[in-house]
């Protein structure tokens, strides 16, 4: 793989959408509950007021609003108009003592240790980032430098086995289900119009094998185990199902087998003692 050419392609591709990302992406394509369930995880695992990596921050949402609770936040992208973006919201709300942003690869998060940026608390890179990079090895080396024992890395991945594409989608004529199940990536169009970026895909023991031995997988949660990711904005389209559907969701999103069949995986690492 020519990792330069993936990483000009997604850089371009982000750059271009930056201006309409928090509409096209930020607010609709991933639904409400999904970003809540990824915030109350961070949390949940991290110290109050404690520091985070968000990597892969696109505009900064998560990142944000985490600062706005007491956290101190830096979040990097491979985009600059997304941090730009960014930097934007942070300046606007006040929050520069506690959220910044600069642009870098998630595969470069190890030069930190050199800038002595580190340590952090807990690390995340949720809801597809990961799946667009293409030196994940790297990319854990210089996680586990950022770590103490026992912090968390927070990630969440696209998944390659759907519960809702294999068995609901069919009845409406839709077999992509099938077909992803044969290929290592897919390519996946972001923002409004046509753009496309292509996404390796990885099941959680593929990605608990890559981890290892430096991280161990502490929690599961599938997340849009039963319906896609809606895309209108809430109140239309299905959303009305989408809703009646989260209370079967909740009790499905952690146990085994459904956990692991969602969109995406939501995955919670330990840092292994070195």
């Amino acid at each position: 793989m020519d990792y330069e050419a993936q990483y000009e392609h997604v850089r371009s591709v982000y750059d271009r959408i930056a201006p309409q990302y928090d509409e096209a992406v930020g607010q609709h394509a991933v639904s409400r509950r999904a970003k809540q369930l990824a915030l109350h995880v961070i949390k949940d695992v991290t110290p109050n007021g404690g520091r985070l990596l968000d990597v892969g921050c696109y505009t900064g949402i998560e990142a944000i609003l985490l600062a706005e609770q007491g956290y101190r936040v830096l979040g990097v992208d491979l985009s600059p108009e997304m941090v730009h973006k960014a930097q934007e919201k942070a300046r606007r709300r006040r929050l520069e003592n506690r959220a910044s942003f600069r642009v870098m690869r998630a595969a470069d998060i190890g030069l930190l240790v050199t800038e002595k940026t580190g340590p952090f608390d807990t690390v995340y890179s949720v809801f597809g980032t990961l799946n667009l990079e293409p030196d994940l090895p790297r990319f854990k080396n210089g996680l586990a430098s950022l770590l103490g024992d026992s912090s968390r890395f927070v990630c969440g991945l696209l998944n390659p086995t759907v519960m809702y594409e294999l068995l609901m989608a069919p009845l409406f004529g839709k077999f992509h289900g099938y077909r992803k199940l044969r290929k290592q990536e897919v390519v996946t169009r972001v923002g409004l119009g046509d753009d496309t970026v292509k996404a390796s895909l990885y099941s959680v023991d593929d990605v608990q094998t890559l981890m290892a031995p430096e991280f161990q997988l502490e929690r599961i949660l599938g997340v849009h185990i039963l319906y896609p990711p809606p895309r209108g904005s809430q109140g239309h389209g299905r959303w009305w199902l989408a809703r009646a559907l989260d209370e079967v969701e909740l009790r499905l999103q952690s146990r085994f087998p459904f956990r692991n069949f969602g969109f995406f995986s939501l995955l919670v690492f330990r840092r292994a003692a070195a």
